[in-house]
């Protein structure tokens, strides 16, 4: 497995992965309506989002299978492991990898319910609930 940095050229590759990974993971927990929604994104903003922190992305022989990026306030905003690569350690070489690129000791993320257990068993706790919603319906609840 290779850890390197984000790159502009990565953005079609990451965005596969981020809709993929959804659709075949987080489906579990979140509703049709809930996943549809959250894969709606604006790939310029989303390119500019993993551009503007420290992005990383790992891949398996050239196939990415992961990626993430933390800011420089410790705060883990994008986090993703291909359906395929799930319970392989991929998911904690890519954390320590972000952690270890901060300066701060502590680290916030905004988990969703289907990641929740990976990050408690890296050691993170819940300190509060934020329920996103779209004209009045509940999108996505993350912890």
């Amino acid at each position: 497995m290779l850890i390197r940095n984000y790159e502009s050229k990565d953005l079609d590759e990451v965005i596969n992965l981020f809709k993929n990974t959804i659709f075949e993971i987080n489906i579990s927990d979140y509703t049709l309506e809930q996943v549809k929604a959250w894969v709606d994104v604006d790939t310029e903003l989303f390119d500019d989002n993993l551009g503007k922190t420290y992005a990383r992305v790992i891949s398996n022989h050239e196939q990415l299978v992961g990626f993430g990026n933390i800011d420089d306030k410790g705060y883990i905003d994008l986090f993703y492991v291909s359906a395929d690569y799930q319970r392989q350690g991929v998911g904690q070489k890519l954390l320590n990898d972000l952690e270890k690129s901060s300066n701060y000791t502590s680290f916030m993320v905004n988990s969703s319910i289907t990641t929740k257990p990976f990050f408690e068993k890296m050691g993170y706790k819940e300190t509060k609930r934020t329920v996103y919603t779209c004209e009045g319906k509940i999108l996505l609840t993350l912890l």
